[in-house]
């Protein structure tokens, strides 16, 4: 492998989560029963005209910002012609000669080390139906046709499977983040292509590639890749030729299969849209459309508040759960996250539901953490009480009194249980100069047994150890 460089390039194709279709009204429901949420607009109907959804023109600004782009002043589609089952119209709408987004990049980190993926261009598109297999038949359901996608396509300098996966990953999360996408790979809403092809260090040439399809997940994209990478070597190393032809993994045997073999470059005709104009965008809208943190920005954020990195993947992966964590207003980051993983989401994980989902108020979160601070609330009460905080209506305050929850400071209380104790146990006292731990221990337990554990602690320590050593000194 030493003699022998590798270049990927990466189309991704990723649905956006647009209420309805790119150029019809129908709602997009990826639950809904196969060919119910269809339009004679998805299906070509004559006489019907598309109308462009706004939000994924936002969308787009949205990502073409995050990968800083250049974004076009000017939004034009086109029709790319060719027949298949699965696109009714006999053409799709896309944007062939002015993407909306052009000459990004995006940085990764990979084992501490920077790396820059360039980006060639963003275009929309719009979706074709599903392809899939019903007792041995091939069925096709139209829900999906017409969904708005957005196409991004790197330049061919990604050098290993590595790079790759973790470059799908982060437009995964920067599309969660921007709240544009699911981009879930299982579903399909975020799909890759990817090109592997080898040539010898120094050639400026690039080798025959190969493309892979069928990829429903970032593990897979590694293990294809790698295959192909290994299969592409051994010809080259033997002299053999390689072919391009578009190979799809097969996951149950860990192979690659040849889907069919790319003979020549397809001429999809395309032309300009004729039933959509040219839709000018004026830079004050451009400057409008504001984006959220970035991965790389929220990760940094939370490393410089000593989050444990376990919970900064979590977060950066469920922007749902970040927004709900940022929401709880506490200087010290980390012990908030240390509570808020331990207790609130492993309590929703018990119950098989999201932590949004418990209902329980950021505030509510808040004055707990005060009450422990003053030491009004042991760490043990606030386990106790984090489950009933859960669609909780009631002042924190008024929960603390309900449940006897609230630690009881009072030195003079204190003080005249603990002598109580001493008084009442003189024999086992007596043994403080041989065993003072074991004293000190006795008389802490029997004062939390007498306040149903709402003595202070750490002002109940410090009472009994100032009286025993004031008695035994």
């Amino acid at each position: 492998m030493n003699n022998f460089e590798v270049i990927i390039g990466i189309e991704i194709h990723l649905e956006l989560n647009t209420k309805t279709k790119f150029f019809s009204p129908s709602p997009i429901d990826f639950e809904a029963e196969a060919n119910t949420l269809v339009h004679p607009i998805d299906l070509g109907y004559p006489g019907t005209l598309p109308r462009v959804n706004k939000q994924a023109i936002i969308n787009g600004i949205k990502l073409a910002k995050a990968l800083n782009m250049t974004i076009d002043s000017e939004i034009h589609f086109d029709r790319k012609n060719y027949f298949y089952p699965d696109l009714p119209k006999g053409f799709q709408i896309t944007q062939q000669f002015r993407p909306i987004g052009k000459n990004g990049s995006l940085v990764l980190y990979i084992d501490d080390e920077s790396v820059k993926i360039d980006i060639e261009r963003i275009h929309l598109e719009e979706d074709t139906a599903r392809q899939y297999i019903k007792e041995n038949e091939i069925w096709y359901d139209f829900n999906r046709a017409g969904i708005p996608l957005i196409e991004i396509v790197t330049r061919p300098t990604i050098k290993s499977s590595k790079q790759a996966s973790s470059y799908i990953d982060e437009i995964r999360k920067i599309a969660l983040l921007l709240e544009i996408s699911d981009a879930r790979m299982d579903r399909g809403s975020l799909r890759a292509d990817i090109n592997v092809s080898l040539r010898p260090y120094g050639s400026d040439k690039l080798g025959t590639k190969v493309e892979i399809k069928n990829l429903n997940s970032l593990n897979n994209v590694k293990k294809a890749i790698d295959l192909e990478i290994k299969d592409q070597f051994q010809k080259l190393i033997n002299n053999q030729e390689i072919i391009q032809v578009t190979k799809r993994f097969n996951e149950k045997d860990q192979v690659l299969e040849t889907m069919r073999k790319k003979e020549s470059t397809i001429n999809y005709m395309y032309f300009p849209e004729p039933n959509i104009p040219i839709i000018k965008l004026e830079q004050d809208f451009i400057d409008k459309v504001q984006i959220n943190e970035l991965p790389n920005e929220k990760k940094l954020r939370y490393q410089k508040a000593n989050i444990n990195k376990i919970y900064i993947n979590l977060l950066i992966n469920d922007p749902k759960l970040s927004k709900y964590f940022d929401k709880i207003n506490y200087d010290d980051k980390e012990k908030i996250s240390n509570i808020f993983f331990s207790e609130i989401v492993a309590l929703a994980n018990k119950q098989n539901r999201h932590a949004t989902d418990l209902n329980i108020k950021a505030s509510d979160i808040e004055d707990l953490l005060k009450e422990l601070e003053q030491g009004n609330i042991s760490g043990k009460h606030l386990k106790k009480l984090i489950p009933l905080l859960v669609d909780n209506q009631k002042e924190i305050k008024e929960l603390l009194e309900e449940n006897k929850m609230i630690l009881i400071s009072d030195q003079s209380y204190l003080r005249a249980k603990i002598l109580e104790i001493i008084e009442a146990n003189s024999k086992i006292v007596e043994e403080y100069n041989q065993r003072a731990e074991k004293v000190t221990k006795f008389i802490l337990g029997s004062l939390m047994s007498q306040t149903n554990g709402q003595a202070n602690p750490v002002v109940s320590s410090k009472l009994v150890k100032e009286i025993l050593e004031e008695k035994f000194k």
